[in-house]
Order: C-alpha cells, then structure tokens, then sequence
C-alpha cells in the first residue's frame, strides 16, 4: 500500500487481520468474522474492503444502527442471509436495585470476568435493567459466572434478538459560540464543562475523539467529529456557522446518551 509507514500503528496493526482475512476467505472460499469493533475500527476496516472486488462484506451489530458491530467477510457468490455472525443477546434479570446501576456497571461486572471488549458488543439500558449483546462462544461462560452488578445480585437468561428493543435515541442540540476548533473548547462547550475542568477531565485520559484516545486539550476538532466522554454520553460537532462580530466560531453540537 501506498504510503504504508505514514499509517499509524494501531490502523496498521487493524489493516494486517482484515488482509489475513480475506485471505482466508479467498483460499477457503468460506466467511470469517472479526470481533465486536467500535465505529472507528469499522470506518478502518470498510475503507480497506471496499478496495477488494472479489469479497463482500456486511457490518452489523445486533440490530441497525448498532455502535459495536462485526464485519462478516465473504466470499463474492454469498449472500448476508447465509453467515452466522455469532451474536447473542443476554438480559440480566433481577430486582428493583437495577434502576441503580448505569451502564458503566454492567460493562465492569462483564470485563471483570477476565472477558475482552471485542467480544462485547452494545449494552442497552431500559427502565428496568438492561441486554447486552455478546460474541456467542462465551454465552455460556456468562450464564454460569455473572451472577453480580455492582452489589447487585443478578441472573443472566438468552433471548432471541428478534426480541430486543432499543429504546429511541435522546439527543439535544446546543448552539454556542468557542473561541476555537479545539477538543477542550467543543467538549467544554457540548458537557457545559468550564474549559479547566473539561482539560483536566481530558489529560485524565476520560475523553475519546472519533473513538480514540485523546488527551491533548488543543487537539484540533472538525465538523462531524465525535467526542464521548465516560459516563456522560456523547457529542458530535454537526454544524459550524461562521464567526460572530466577536470573531469566535459559532457551532451547534448534538449530545446523545
């Protein structure tokens, strides 16, 4: 490829597994799957998919619009209908207590167990608890080892994804004026963070950019980036307007949790 030392390690390391993959369907004449990957991953992923004719490949998570998703990778001939992605769907079960725990709390009880992110993928909350889609191979290591959320004493049962419910999006939009692109500024901004704290949160490793790690305040941000903060949800940068009579840059943000 091209300009292949200016690709960043991690995106190079991402590139190596998706090529011995198709590789594999290639000789095999058979599909691989990868992981749960988050959006970023993906984007890499699909970037170098698209370039190769004699595959197809489909992305999907549990349901449309899923944030964590696998990427089935197949051979020309097949069609999406015939590749078992391997994805399963647990709902916790148990009482009242469970309107106490957030989203945080079911993913610590999941990794604690030793479990990789990649074999997660999203957790959805509702009213009364919450399902987590999962990699099928440890469904039945979850059934015998997540007994507990936080404090909370819980079971574990399998559903069918056809029954799953995803609750609708809330998102707000916030219009405000920054003195500059920076990722402290739209952060402080998108969280009503004043910029010191939003900066501190940020050195403190708390904030992802586009899914990646970011923790350099004057990191620069563009239209459509994305900036998630742990615990608080997330923002994207959806327009810029222009510059006020002040000279600063009036944006608009959508935050979504």
């Amino acid at each position: 490829m091209q300009g292949e030392n200016h690709i960043p390690p991690l995106e190079r390391a991402m590139l190596e597994k998706i090529k011995d993959k198709v590789q594999l369907v290639c000789r095999s004449n058979s599909p691989q799957i990868t992981d749960f990957m988050d959006p970023y991953q993906q984007q890499v992923m699909e970037s170098y998919l698209k370039t190769c004719k004699e595959i197809r490949f489909l992305t999907y998570g549990g349901y449309p619009g899923a944030e964590r998703a696998k990427i089935a990778v197949m051979p020309g001939s097949w069609t999406a209908e015939s590749v078992d992605l391997g994805i399963s769907l647990m709902e916790f079960k148990g009482g009242s207590k469970f309107k106490e725990l957030s989203h945080r709390d079911y993913l610590g009880a999941s990794l604690n167990l030793g479990l990789k992110r990649e074999k997660l993928g999203d957790i959805i909350m509702g009213e009364q608890g919450a399902v987590i889609i999962v990699d099928s191979s440890i469904v039945p290591f979850l059934l015998q080892n997540l007994t507990q959320v936080n404090t909370v004493p819980v079971t574990l049962e399998e559903i069918d994804l056809e029954h799953l419910v995803v609750p609708e999006e809330r998102s707000k939009e916030i219009k405000g004026t920054v003195a500059s692109l920076r990722l402290d500024t739209v952060a402080g901004l998108g969280f009503g963070y004043s910029r010191s704290k939003i900066a501190r949160v940020i050195k403190a490793d708390q904030v992802k950019l586009n899914w990646q790690r970011a923790n350099d305040p004057s990191s620069q941000v563009k239209k459509g980036d994305v900036i998630s903060l742990r615990g608080r949800g997330r923002i994207i940068l959806e327009n810029i307007l222009g510059e006020s009579k002040k000279g600063r840059l009036r944006i608009v943000v959508k935050k979504v949790r």
